[in-house]
């Protein structure tokens, strides 16, 4: 009877931990994430991202986010998944989908960052890489409140 029930104890363990169902259940969430992001509707995408995620971020420094990549990508034409990982680890499985995105302004990168199983997805990450999103040296005036020279190379005085 004891072999039994720890036959079922282990088929349930690894029924909750199906890495496909988890990378399914991710791209679902990644899909509506870039939706609401397209909409512009950053108060629902804040909704979106977990517990974890709000201990280390506040709603202003999320709000700011955003608009820096509506402003400097705009919204998103399509993107595919090139790349999953599903790992667990001391209890906590970890979902990574690393999409190829083709934004308005450019193209990027969006890495989105998942802890749990199934549709008890909670999204701790989200990383946007894109050469759109460099500081630039008219950002870094902006910044300085100076104009920023070019670097000028004198090569004659080698």
């Amino acid at each position: 009877m004891l072999r039994i029930l720890l036959y079922f104890a282990v088929l349930l363990g690894v029924a909750g931990c199906n890495p496909m169902a988890n990378l399914d259940e991710a791209e679902k969430q990644v899909s509506r994430f870039e939706g609401i992001y397209s909409a512009g509707d950053v108060d629902r995408a804040w909704s979106m991202v977990g517990d974890a995620w709000k201990e280390v971020s506040t709603k202003q420094e999320f709000d700011d986010l955003y608009q820096v990549l509506t402003v400097r990508l705009g919204k998103i034409n399509g993107s595919e998944r090139v790349n999953f990982n599903v790992n667990s680890t001391n209890g906590v499985t970890t979902t990574v989908v690393v999409m190829d995105t083709n934004f308005e302004k450019g193209d990027g990168t969006q890495t989105y960052t998942f802890h749990g199983h199934g549709e008890d997805l909670e999204l701790v990450g989200w990383t946007v890489n894109s050469p759109r999103l460099q500081l630039t040296a008219d950002d870094v005036a902006d910044e300085t409140d100076d104009e920023v020279s070019p670097v000028k190379v004198d090569a004659s005085s080698s």
